[in-house]
């Protein structure tokens, strides 16, 4: 029964090969061997329809940003400028998007200058031992979530974490790590530092190599080998790295949340105590147009200095 099952099977996929073959003669030589244009728009319309969806989104919550809150209904169908005038008046909102924007600044700054060494030695290196290991250790951070890597920094950062028993064995402290700008700005580089690593690494890839030995001939050390040479070839991939890292950053929650405790929240975590405790969807809603605002605006400044990067094809400066 089983040899009449399998020769029965075999019989149908040759059959619906033969099929498709006969299909494929019937068709037009040109209609396989060059698709017509329309086909490349076609494959377009997946991520055009995910872009109008996030569009029709934004433009939901904006509206959601003038309308009347009220604690017993919510939600009023009113038009009102006080939401707005909440977060233009209230210094404690001004303080929260300050920190955000600031340490979203250092973390992108850090982030992109250790990429840079790391991408270039890990393009470079000669030994494929090496380079394996390096391509391995950018990967293996994306096999846990963000919120296990969180943990694992309350763990090393604790008071009586693996920081404070090393520095205890010199006479110091103990010092609290955790609830601090420091700890939150070391959480977020472990988790955004692959993704620039990422972003640059092909950009040197693409640097001839021999452009790099001629500077080497003409004098120029290492050193200003890689100043000259190489940081200005890269610079698509510093303006992608530094265009995902930025937004990615300034829309965290859960780095913030764990290792901040509350005393160093982000945009991302006022906009979830605004909905959450007080149901304020109006207020949250201003929240997060500004948010996407001032990240558009940084995304804007860095495309008109950098150009688009890796994550175009062309320059905007031209």
């Amino acid at each position: 029964m089983t040899v009449k099952g399998d020769s029965r099977t075999l019989r149908l996929r040759w059959w619906l090969m033969d099929q498709a073959i006969a299909l494929k003669r019937r068709l037009p030589r040109r209609l396989y061997q060059q698709p017509p244009n329309w086909i490349g728009y076609l494959l377009l319309l997946p991520g055009f329809v995910l872009v109008s969806l996030l569009f029709v989104g934004m433009v939901v919550v904006t509206v959601y940003s003038v309308l009347t809150f009220d604690p017993i209904e919510i939600l009023v169908y009113e038009v009102t400028l006080e939401n707005w005038r909440q977060l233009a008046t209230t210094n404690t909102y001004h303080r929260i998007f300050g920190r955000t924007l600031a340490l979203t600044t250092v973390v992108t700054v850090l982030a992109v200058a250790l990429a840079l060494p790391y991408a270039y030695l890990t393009i470079r290196i000669r030994s494929p031992l090496v380079r394996k290991l390096l391509l391995v250790s950018i990967f293996v951070p994306f096999f846990t979530g963000v919120i296990v890597r969180a943990y694992g920094w309350l763990i090393i950062l604790g008071r009586n974490g693996l920081v404070n028993a090393v520095l205890g064995a010199f006479g110091i402290g103990p010092i609290r790590f955790l609830t601090t700008e420091v700890a939150v700005v070391l959480g977020l580089l472990q988790i955004m530092l692959p993704f620039a690593i990422i972003m640059i690494a092909p950009a040197i890839q693409n640097i001839d190599r021999s452009l790099e030995l001629a500077a080497s001939n003409l004098g120029a050390d290492r050193l200003r080998t890689f100043r000259y040479v190489v940081l200005p070839l890269a610079a698509p991939g510093i303006a992608g790295a530094t265009i995902v890292v930025f937004t990615i950053t300034a829309a965290t929650f859960a780095v913030p949340d764990l290792l901040g405790g509350g005393r160093v929240d982000f945009v991302a975590n006022l906009i979830y105590r605004t909905l959450f405790d007080s149901a304020n969807y109006p207020l949250a809603a201003v929240f997060s147009v500004t948010l996407v605002a001032l990240a558009s605006v940084v995304v804007f400044v860095i495309f008109r200095t950098l150009g688009a990067g890796t994550l175009g094809t062309g320059d905007l400066r031209e």
